[in-house]
């Protein structure tokens, strides 16, 4: 039994909806773009800012990154 076979039953049995919902998350995966590109010219300024302050060794400590975390999860009572 082929691949297609294998899992044609399991797409015939997906709401309309479903099939679509996985046919546009099946086609987003195999593109080959990636989520920066999609950025706009601002966005991408700030990434770039922040990893050229990091090659620069002004990043922010693991413990007080992990402190800030735990903080913002625990005021959105997460």
């Amino acid at each position: 039994m082929t691949r297609i076979e294998r899992i044609a039953p399991l797409l015939e049995a997906l709401s309309d909806e479903a099939f679509e919902d996985f046919l546009a998350a099946a086609s987003h995966a195999a593109g080959s773009g990636t989520i920066y590109e999609t950025l706009s010219p601002t966005e991408k300024a700030e990434i770039d800012a922040a990893m050229a302050r990091l090659d620069a060794d002004e990043g922010v400590p693991y413990d007080e990154l992990k402190a800030r975390l735990a903080a913002k999860l625990k005021a959105a009572g997460l």
